[in-house]
């Protein structure tokens, strides 16, 4: 990839998405367009950098590169490099950005600000390095001189009211190192204002009048050169009356700044106090956003302030905890802001406990509370599997054990083997991408995790967390076969089963052919045996039955069935005549009733039927008088006509 594909790759992302940068070969080749001589090719890479992820190694190799952008001529280039280094978080770049925060360019400052923040140093602790950046570049001593402080309060008092006029931070108009060389210096005119370091054309044009206007009521004072001076003149704050000091005291007067340096230079040369290892108890344990941790380190006597950077604790096997006794490795530095003397560490050990077993420890016990070696979740190993799957060191001597047992036994499995980095700093991420290929295969029924003997440290890959987290995950049970009998990992408490040795889970994940073919000789004389068995049954009941009457005259009983269905046809046909004759007769007496009953009948006796409007006739009061109805007879009908009525 050349340095144009990155910058075309750049650009067609035009998004902070940068995961496809996140690769050696674009990091390299960002570092490689930080020495361009072109300064937005420079700040361009310097912006990419610190967009991409901080889990990518190669990252870290760009820091010496970006701390040589922080003194670049451009100051955006300063100002995303800045960022960069705070995002990345490398407590190398420290120093480095605390410089930057005397800058002539405020959005440099607030970067550097941020950046700060990000790596560890508070808000307080940022103002005191900003002062000692401001201590440091005044290079001339205003004690002896009442006059300039006089200027320089006017002076802060009037860059303040241009800053709240503005909404702006005071810094961003003018430093107080610019001030107070403003007001040492008394310029009278705007070429002497130039001639001030900090003080460009610009800052000239739009405060230099303000600036003049305010030195010229103190111009005509003359002012005393360092030569003439013969005798230091301090002026007590409460009595403002100038105390002559003694011969004694004219030797050379430290600034705190100078005086805590010189501590600092002191101590951090002083090879007893490099490399030193101090064993103590930890107190006041503190971690920062950043990573960083901070501690006090304490005995009976007295306690010291201890810094563990990330870089440091990133690599740490195990958790540090309030009251945990250890022995730490590394140097004495002086803090010059604050003035206070800590240790640096380098390395970390629990005293009395070795850290890995402590890291051992601690992993057990987290993983035990998540229920990662419940039995619930332990899978059934397969009694017959068809493929086996092994992870462990293609030229180790356990996979030639685990073989040779696996082909003496059970000579049918077939073997899948994942080569894999069973020991040092790479082996859990191989043992990892391992697991999660075999469980892309569908047909391999158990996996074998395993390798030989060895000690705590190289044995510790099975005992990472996402090994641990990987076994765990696993759809196809896992058996771990780890070290000797004696040696116990994280891994053999999550896996479904745990084999002490390799050659025992060879043992266990396979049956033993011989006792297969044993097994299988019994089940078949017992088979022969139960057939014969079975065979000699039969034969005695088919004597039994052969020997029943109904096989030596079988037509006796078909006879019988023959005069039992005559006599039941006979009653059949007897019971249904019976019926037909006792139901004719209650017919015939039906019948009668309902001739002796029907209308017809009743006519004929001589009744009639009168009927009004299609209504029968009933009682007197469905008529009236001279109301027309008719007369239904037997023979016949009358339209009458009703002249009378009568009730009774």
């Amino acid at each position: 990839m050349t340095i144009m594909s990155v910058f075309e790759k750049m650009k067609k992302l035009k998004t902070s998405k940068f995961e496809n940068l996140n690769n050696p070969e674009s990091i390299s080749r960002l570092i490689e367009i930080t020495h361009s001589k072109n300064g937005n090719d420079r700040r361009l890479a310097a912006s990419t950098l610190g967009k991409l992820s901080k889990s990518t190694p190669e990252i870290f190799q760009a820091v010496p590169h970006l701390i040589r952008l922080l003194d670049d001529e451009k100051p955006q280039v300063r100002q995303y490099a800045t960022k960069a280094l705070g995002k990345i978080g490398d407590a190398r770049a420290i120093p480095h950005i605390k410089k930057l925060l005397g800058d002539e360019k405020y959005y440099v400052v607030n970067a550097a600000e941020s950046a700060l923040s990000k790596l560890g140093i508070t808000k307080i602790e940022k103002e005191v390095l900003e002062d000692k950046q401001k201590d440091q570049s005044i290079k001339k001593d205003i004690i002896s001189k009442p006059e300039s402080q006089e200027i320089l309060k006017e002076l802060k008092i009037w860059r303040k009211n241009i800053a709240s006029k503005k909404n702006i931070p005071p810094y961003c108009i003018f430093h107080d190192s610019t001030l107070i060389n403003i007001a040492n210096q008394l310029p009278k005119r705007e070429d002497e204002l130039k001639k001030i370091k900090r003080i460009g054309k610009r800052k000239i044009k739009s405060y230099g009048d303000d600036i003049l206007k305010i030195l010229n009521k103190y111009n005509q004072i003359d002012r005393v050169s360092s030569q003439e001076i013969k005798e230091i003149k301090i002026y007590n704050k409460e009595l403002h009356e100038p105390i002559k000091t003694p011969e004694s005291l004219k030797t050379e007067i430290l600034t705190v700044g100078e005086l805590t340096k010189y501590i600092k230079n002191l101590l951090e040369s002083d090879i007893k106090l490099t490399n030193l290892w101090v064993r103590g108890e930890i107190s006041n344990l503190r971690q920062h956003a950043s990573g960083h941790i901070y501690f006090s380190l304490k005995d009976k006597e007295s306690q010291i302030r201890c810094v563990l950077f990330r870089r440091v604790g990133e690599y740490l096997n195990f958790n540090l905890e309030h009251g945990m006794k250890i022995i730490t490795r590394g140097n004495i530095e002086v803090y010059e802001p604050y003035g206070e003397y800590s240790i640096v560490i380098e390395e970390i050990q629990p005293d009395g406990l070795g850290a890995l077993n402590l890291a051992f420890i601690q992993l057990k016990n987290k993983l035990e509370k998540e229920g990662l070696f419940s039995k619930e979740y332990k899978k059934t190993l397969p009694k017959f599997p068809k493929v086996i799957g092994i992870i462990t060191s293609s030229t180790g001597a356990a996979i030639q054990d685990i073989l040779n047992i696996i082909k003496r036994r059970y000579p049918l499995v077939k073997i899948l083997i994942a080569p894999t980095v069973v020991q040092g700093k790479e082996a859990a991420t191989s043992i990892v991408e391992s697991i999660k290929l075999i469980n892309e295969l569908s047909y391999v029924d158990v996996i074998i995790l395993g390798r030989g003997g060895g000690s705590l440290e190289d044995l510790w890959c099975f005992n990472e967390e996402v090994v641990a987290r990987a076994i765990f995950e696993s759809r196809i049970p896992i058996i771990s076969a780890i070290g000797h009998e004696t040696d116990f990992t994280i891994a053999d408490f999550v896996a479904d089963y745990r084999a002490p040795t390799p050659s025992a889970a060879a043992e266990k994940v396979v049956p033993d052919i011989q006792e297969l073919y044993g097994v299988i000789y019994n089940l078949h004389i017992r088979n022969v045996q139960a057939i014969r068995y079975i065979v000699e049954l039969h034969k005695s009941n088919l004597k039994q039955i052969i020997n029943r009457p109904i096989f030596k005259r079988p037509f006796d009983r078909i006879h019988s069935y023959y005069r039992e269905m005559d006599h039941i046809t006979y009653k059949l046909q007897t019971t249904i005549s019976k019926n037909i004759t006792s139901k004719r007769q209650e017919l015939e007496i039906m019948e009668s009733k309902v001739i002796a009953l029907s209308p017809e009948s009743i006519l004929k006796r001589g009744y009639s039927i009168i009927i009004k409007n299609n209504k029968v006739v009933k009682t007197f009061s469905d008529v009236k008088i001279h109301d027309d109805i008719n007369v239904i007879l037997h023979k016949g009908k009358l339209d009458a006509q009703v002249k009378k009525i009568r009730r009774n």
